[in-house]
């Protein structure tokens, strides 16, 4: 009897012991300190808009806008989504042709007397993945802005003799006659299509911190 009760004893004390926090789990883990955004600077040379429009109901065309400019933000530890604000010159169009350059940048499309620059400013983000965010922003584009959602991933980050750099690919569709470039939709009828898919390649340098 005297044996059973001690065995009896270390175990309950066993189980007490079990079932109360250790010391060195009751105390809370400190809060990893965020890191905070870095400001990318966009390099014109290697940063551009593709986009890619049906033709006569047959094959796809391209053409892009060349040097685009702006910055983004960005935490290069992937901790929060991106933030951007790009311009692309309408007259930095280029489809390999003068003739339709000069198209494009005439009042049917993109009108560059009256709206010189085509603009986007993210206002939100979502998380998809590693390094990819669907982001929603403004595009201002012929005198309209409407809200878009654009599908972002990091592409790399790199280094240069300068410092380092990010890349960004980002790809959306939109319907251009939401803003105002009908021609070739209705009449022609079927002459340009009305989906424009673009895929707009951002490679920027990071700031150098200060101090």
């Amino acid at each position: 009897m005297k044996y059973t009760t001690i065995a009896a004893a270390s175990v309950a004390s066993a189980l007490l012991l079990a079932a109360a926090p250790h010391a060195q789990d009751a105390a809370p883990a400190p809060a990893a300190a965020a890191v905070a955004p870095s400001a990318i600077t966009l390099d014109p040379v290697h940063s551009m808009a593709v986009f890619r429009i049906q033709h006569l109901g047959a094959g796809y065309f391209w053409g892009r806008f060349n040097e685009l400019s702006g910055s983004a933000q960005w935490p290069l530890d992937d901790s929060a989504a991106p933030s951007f604000e790009v311009t692309a010159q309408v007259d930095k169009v280029d489809t390999g042709s003068a003739k339709l350059d000069g198209n494009l940048q005439g009042p049917n499309f993109f009108n560059q007397a009256e709206f010189p620059t085509i603009v986007f400013k993210s206002t939100a983000a979502r998380r998809i993945g590693e390094r990819h965010y669907a982001v929603t922003g403004d595009l201002t584009l012929r005198g309209v802005t409407k809200s878009i959602e654009v599908d972002c991933v990091v592409t790399g980050i790199g280094k240069a003799p300068t410092g380092q750099k990010v890349g960004f690919e980002c790809t959306f569709t939109l319907n251009r006659a939401d803003y105002g470039m009908k021609w070739g939709i209705d009449a022609p009828k079927g002459a340009l299509g009305s989906e424009v898919k673009m895929v707009i390649a951002l490679e920027g340098d990071v700031a150098k911190p200060k101090g």
